[in-house]
């Protein structure tokens, strides 16, 4: 047991969940399931039921797949406007595929499989929304001009685009074949946290009791996540719908919200001073009515506040996240946020440092760059130290590891020769994709996008040299970003393709490989939005094989369903993001598109020569300090990348569930220990737990819901129609009407599967093999892990 104590990730596990486990009565979605996530011991348990159990559980089922696919292809459009919008990849898709799996009454089993395909479709295009976009706006933007010029003179879209997409097909398909690696490191013998994912399972529990006829628990689950859905959303409608059109047009605020504090505000202070488009801000002197610049107070000598920002954006994703990390984690990331903010910055402004201007093409002080210096220092250098960090300490998480991952080399040599392990069950078939297909892959998809780049006019050798790239970064730095996204909910996928976009244009422009400088740019940046796309499915793979842990299901159809939805979702997801690229970058609509604009800076400046590796050193040092300190340095890394409004509201939710759990919770289950016995405490821990994570999935699922609204009304204001005196009427009709037919559709669902409206009116519900009774399951292996 010495391992838990070394363990940054596990937690404890309960004294009723060690019997049931002990005795084989543990069993999937039962209490002390709950009750017991990411002890390790659980995850043993279920692994070695699983592989015994799951082949009467676990079926694949095309037509549902397909089902998956297409609700995943058609999102992975709204997600690339989200991801422009805001910098973060987020979609209702799962949460859609999951309600029509319940209404159609699918198993647990089915939903999961279904919903693999749902987000391998979502997220294959991820590169083209955080870096692709950066090509255009080096090419056409005015904010990145070169001198007199742009850094690259135009962009062949339909070459570049057939590069993109075929390449990173086969980036998303190696993406999920790596992580069949990390899967028993990472999810069964040292379990990541993944916070956010207890909402998933809990959509899982409520389809299992959908499936097996329990329409009364399934009506209580609904009843509780559809309340906080709809809370949710009106919510965001009046944080965020713009109500107040004109002033919309002219740039100001305009939601409910918004003027609200503008009401309540004089010609230079008010609430507005403190309050601007979702964020909580530090006070910001007012003009003609609102904050300019988002609250970010202007540079004054005399003005501490102009040294940085500080804020909490309102948002429940943000803090359902925090919920689901706890203090300690929430705590970490917000070390690194506390560090950039109270610290680096403010350092660097208050010195005045020297940044490279591309514009000017020298280096000038950086309180010369604009209004908003705080902003500068965080993009220009405290990013890269961020970056750093991120890299400094996974790669030290890795090395720390380095003993599992010979075992798990030498499994992978030993399946190569003809050999089986676990993974494949005599009689039954796989379990478990097999390993010996990740050298083969590997070899595939080397010659593959070699040829893709080399049928797109690029010179051999350099093609070559990107494959090598690729193959070897997906697998280190795609490890450093999964683990990340365990330990905090949040994938930086941005953050580590930074990594490669150095190493690429390092490469390209200082080797001799037959490339001018603008194509080493525009192929360094095609090479870096297919490795995001590969990471990304990295990522989403690792996720689903979480959930399938808990139910039953066999991680060999976890991984075909994501690679079944690479294919559509890298076309349409890849498409509508080229599309809102040439948008963005022409000026016809307006969108903060962080990644995409850290991009085009990082590489004008890398371009000419002007890399800042001190703060990259700096950062990995940091980084490698904090894993050695905590065991968590990625996720401080992470905290150094993302503005405080991104992070204060992780730590307000981590922090309020601490003060939940030892002021409501633990009462609570104290005196119900004492009445009624420890087995009965540890059930009303575990239903007090699980009403939380309904609400935590009504939370995130109705941002989600919200924004994939909010995002198809934003690409209609900005083809023209919002010029219309008749529009704003047409657009707030069209909205209600969305969320009524949304509404009234998924009431006709689930009363025609029984669930809502009048009992009995549905049909039975057919044979659910997963139940939360308790059923004998009992292994060798697991006997000896409990025994020690």
């Amino acid at each position: 047991m010495s391992d838990v104590e070394k363990s940054a990730y596990r937690q404890p596990v309960t004294a009723s969940g060690l019997e049931a486990m002990e005795k084989g009565t543990l069993t999937w979605l039962d209490e002390d399931m709950y009750n017991n996530l990411n002890t390790g011991l659980l995850e043993q348990y279920l692994e070695e039921k699983n592989l015994s159990e799951s082949f009467e559980i676990s079926h694949w089922d095309t037509r549902k797949v397909l089902i998956g696919v297409l609700i995943g292809a058609v999102f992975s459009g709204v997600t690339a406007y989200i991801g422009l919008k805001i910098g973060l990849a987020v979609s209702a898709a799962w949460y859609v595929a999951y309600l029509l799996g319940m209404a159609l009454q699918w198993t647990p089993s089915e939903v999961n499989i279904a919903t693999s395909a749902t987000t391998g479709a979502t997220h294959a295009s991820t590169g083209f929304i955080f870096t692709f976009p950066a090509i255009f706006l080096l090419a056409y933007s005015d904010d990145y001009k070169v001198g007199d010029g742009h850094l690259l003179s135009s962009v062949d879209t339909l070459n570049l685009a057939f590069i993109g997409i075929i390449a990173s097909m086969f980036a998303g398909f190696l993406g999920v074949m790596y992580f069949i690696i990390f899967r028993r490191v990472w999810l069964v013998e040292d379990p990541l946290p993944m916070p956010g994912f207890e909402a998933t399972l809990k959509m899982l529990d409520i389809s299992s009791d959908v499936s097996s006829g329990s329409a009364e628990a399934a009506r209580d689950s609904l009843k509780t996540v559809g309340i906080w859905t709809v809370l949710t959303m009106g919510m965001m409608f009046v944080i965020d719908y713009p109500v107040r059109w004109s002033k919309k047009l002219a740039g100001a605020p305009s939601s409910i919200a918004d003027w609200f504090a503008m009401t309540l505000s004089g010609e230079k202070w008010g609430l507005a001073s403190v309050y601007t488009e979702r964020w909580i801000h530090q006070p910001s002197e007012l003009s003609e009515g609102y904050a300019p610049y988002g609250g970010i107070t202007t540079y004054d000598k005399g003005n501490p506040m102009s040294y940085t920002f500080l804020g909490i954006e309102i948002s429940p994703t943000l803090f359902a996240i925090g919920w689901f990390m706890k203090f300690r984690a929430a705590l970490l990331v917000n070390l690194g946020a506390i560090l950039a903010w109270f610290w680096l910055i403010p350092l660097a402004v208050i010195q005045d440092v020297p940044v490279y201007d591309p514009a000017q093409g020298s280096y000038v002080n950086i309180t010369t760059l604009g209004p908003t210096v705080q902003w500068q220092a965080f993009g220009s250098i405290v990013r890269t130290v961020a970056i750093g960090a991120i890299l400094g300490g996974g790669f030290l998480g890795l090395i720390k590891m380095a003993p599992t991952f010979v075992g798990i080399f030498g499994d992978i040599a030993t399946a190569f020769t003809g050999e089986q392990g676990d993974e494949y069950v005599e009689g039954k078939g796989w379990y478990e994709w097999p390993l010996y297909h990740i050298p083969i892959f590997m070899g595939l998809s080397f010659i593959a996008i070699t040829l893709i780049f080399v049928v797109g006019g690029y010179p051999a050798v350099p093609s070559i040299i990107f494959s090598i790239v690729l193959l070897s970064t997906t697998f280190l730095l795609g490890a450093i970003a999964v683990r990340v996204m365990g330990e905090t909910g949040i994938e930086p996928v941005s953050g580590t393709s930074f990594i490669v976009l150095l190493m690429l244009l390092m490469i390209f422009l200082n080797l001799d490989l037959g490339l001018s400088k603008e194509e080493s740019v525009l192929m360094a940046l095609v090479g870096t939005t297919v490795f995001g796309s590969a990471i990304s499915m990295s990522g989403t793979v690792v996720g689903d094989y979480k959930n399938s842990l808990y139910i039953g299901n066999r991680p060999y159809h976890i991984s075909k369903g994501n690679i079944m939805g690479v294919v559509p979702g890298a076309i349409l997801g890849a498409g509508v993001a080229i599309f809102l690229s040439k948008l963005l970058a022409d000026g016809t609509i307006e969108l903060l598109a962080p990644q995409a604009n850290a991009f085009a800076y990082f590489t004008t400046i890398l371009a000419e020569g002007q890399g800042n590796w001190s703060a990259l050193l700096l950062g990995m040092a940091l980084g490698a300090f904090a894993e050695w300190a905590t065991g968590m340095g990625t996720s401080f890394g992470l905290g150094m990348y993302l503005p405080t409004p991104a992070t204060f509201p992780m730590l307000i939710g981590g922090a309020y569930r601490s003060w939940w759990e030892e002021r409501r919770l633990k009462p609570v289950v104290e005196s119900v220990r004492k009445k009624e016995g420890g087995a009965a405490a540890e059930k009303k821990s575990a239903q007090m737990l699980l009403f939380t994570f309904m609400i935590a999935a009504g939370a995130l699922t109705g941002e989600a819901f919200y924004g994939v609204e909010a995002a198809i009304l934003a690409v209609l204001d900005g083809t023209g129609i919002a010029d219309n005196s008749w529009w704003p009427i047409a657009r707030i009709s069209g909205f209600i009407l969305i969320n009524f037919t949304l509404g009234a559709t998924v009431y006709a669902l689930f009363r025609s599967a029984g669930i809502l409206g009048p009992s009995g009116g549905g049909k039975s519900p057919p044979s659910n093999p997963i139940t939360k009774n308790p059923s004998p399951a009992r292994t060798g292996v697991m006997d000896a892990e409990l025994a020690d």
